[in-house]
């Protein structure tokens, strides 16, 4: 993994009102990307990755001198969404949700953390509510340092790219795995209906294979036929796709959203990687 830091020439620091800022951070890395809304095209982006992950209690300062050093993030935006990537998050059907119970929800199912503050918001494409949480020193630094700032989890725009995905294709069932260094997001959809959301904490390959071949075996999928779309940041797990192969016929890579332009900059970014930083902002 690298540090990435792209830039198109029409990018101009005067008008940026017109433009839309996506931010994620996570234990291992900071991302940002900037679509002007205007022509729909995205026209910076930049990645710092934390080779040996960056401790729970160090991450707020390291987030407040990201945001103090970059030039670009202390300007006035459209709008700022910003993704806290982590694992556990609830999903609760509309209907059934009630957000004076939103940190109950978390708590009951044993997953509250202290020093957490416990948010949500709708995910229309399956009409239901995401319940997340984030730590409260990176909240803090967020919302003082970011305009407007939105807050989402990364179950927003892997739920929405999944559901339009699965639509387009109209399979009976694929399975998408999300990877991060220390944690994987798997998600089940059948006819383009989302079945199953779930993170699992893995440490190497053998953990991540672990995960989405039980997925198989619990539904009772075909390792033949069922295709597997992949994203995120495998590749902190060498070789693990060249034995992911042996058992999973089908795969695939998740790829930028085709709604949106791109500078030429983008060219040489790894689409899986950060296709969900870049659809963040459709995320409502």
């Amino acid at each position: 993994m690298r540090n990435i830091a792209i830039i198109d020439e029409t990018f101009d620091a005067n008008i940026t009102s017109t433009y839309h800022l996506s931010l994620q951070y996570g234990a291992d890395h900071f991302s940002f990307a900037i679509l002007d809304t205007i022509r729909m095209k995205y026209i910076a982006f930049k990645n710092f990755w934390y080779e040996s992950g960056i401790p729970a209690g160090m991450q707020a300062e390291n987030l407040r001198n990201l945001l103090n050093s970059e030039g670009y993030l202390s300007k006035n935006y459209k709008s700022v969404y910003f993704m806290y990537q982590s694992p556990g998050a609830l999903l609760i059907p509309g209907p059934l949700f009630n957000p004076d119970l939103a940190g109950s929800y978390f708590r009951y199912s044993g997953n509250a953390a202290p020093d957490h503050n416990i948010l949500f918001r709708k995910v229309p494409s399956i009409d239901a509510f995401l319940v997340h949480q984030i730590p409260v020193d990176i909240y803090d630094q967020a919302m003082g340092s970011l305009s407007d700032c939105q807050f989402f989890h990364q179950a927003c725009p892997q739920i929405d790219d999944a559901v339009l995905d699965g639509k387009n294709k109209s399979l009976p069932a694929q399975v998408y795995a999300d990877v991060h260094p220390g944690f994987i997001d798997l998600m089940l959809l059948n006819s383009g209906q989302l079945v199953l959301y779930n993170s699992f904490v893995i440490r190497n390959k053998e953990d991540m294979i672990y995960f989405i071949l039980y997925l198989f075996d619990q539904f009772g999928l075909s390792q033949e036929e069922t295709p597997l779309v992949l994203s995120g940041f495998i590749e902190v797990f060498p070789d693990s796709i060249s034995i992911l192969e042996k058992y999973v016929k089908k795969i695939s890579y998740l790829e930028f959203n085709k709604s949106y332009s791109y500078s030429y900059t983008f060219n040489n970014l790894i689409q899986h990687q950060f296709a969900h930083l870049i659809n963040l902002a459709r995320c409502e």
